[in-house]
């Protein structure tokens, strides 16, 4: 999950407190607080398909590119670089921040940028960007995911611990500038979904998932919204609700057949029976 599990193990070193762990059964779901494992969890349908923070072959061509913004000087990277890098950095630094650039084509400039070893300089223009553009909830969700992607770069616990709660942060801090904000919550949820079973986060995930499938209801499809049916039926699965996880996964491949992850999820259940 793009590195989120690496959240995990280091904030176990962090955070030495025990929680109650996640129930085994009937996580608390606001939509639904009287069901039993035989009836079909709160999961509405209306959505899309792909996997975070990889592109979906099936989705929108990310080599299609934006125009570089002149408003976004401030996401130049240094003189140090070769004269090619600054046009090839400031667009992909633009499509993270651009409400235009699709789910895929972000991704594939996180990938360009950590392919080029400017993670560093992203992290650091994101910034300047969030400074310039306080209104603006797309550079802290940018922010936050730099931040993951980072932590793939990193071996000392510490700072991995470190860029894990900064990507936290980053992520509500979006989320308050923009409730609405897809990328933000579901990296949020996908997040704390790493964290140590001791710090009891389940029922949190669980809620912000079905929060958020609902939330897509409203909006027009698109593929990364499967990703939200994949990783509730994973936290169903690992709060021991096996029935749910399943109905969970069934919901998402009625609305995204394509979707490989989700039909290996729901052979590999429907193996198990």
């Amino acid at each position: 999950m793009v590195g989120v599990s690496a959240i995990g193990g280091t904030m176990l070193c962090l955070h030495r407190q025990k929680a109650s762990p996640v129930p085994p059964a009937e996580p608390v779901v606001e939509a639904a607080p009287s069901q039993t494992t035989e009836e079909t969890p709160p999961v509405k349908a209306v959505v899309t398909q792909p996997k975070p923070p990889q592109a979906s072959a099936t989705a929108a061509d990310s080599s299609q590119t934006l125009p570089v913004s002149s408003s976004l000087a401030e996401v130049k990277p240094d003189s140090s670089t070769n004269a090619a890098a600054p046009t090839a950095f400031s667009q992909a630094v633009y499509i993270l921040v651009s409400p235009k650039a699709s789910f895929q084509q972000k991704q594939a400039a996180w990938k360009q940028l950590r392919d080029a070893g400017e993670l560093d300089q992203a992290v650091t223009a994101l910034k300047q960007g969030a400074a310039n553009n306080p209104a603006s909830a797309e550079y802290p969700t940018a922010l936050g995911e730099a931040y993951i992607y980072k932590l793939q770069t990193v071996r000392d616990y510490n700072e991995t611990a470190i860029l894990g709660i900064q990507a936290d942060q980053s992520f509500d801090a979006a989320i308050k500038l923009d409730p609405s904000n897809w990328e933000a919550q579901f990296f949020k949820a996908a997040s704390l979904s790493h964290w140590p079973a001791e710090m009891n986060k389940g029922p949190e995930v669980i809620q912000r998932l079905t929060t958020l499938i609902d939330q897509q209801e409203a909006l027009p499809a698109q593929p990364q919204f499967a990703q939200s049916y994949i990783l509730l039926g994973d936290q169903y699965q690992k709060a021991g609700n096996s029935d749910y996880a399943k109905a969970v996964w069934q919901a998402g491949a009625a609305l995204y057949p394509a979707d490989s992850a989700l039909r290996q999820r729901i052979a590999k259940s429907t193996g198990r029976r």
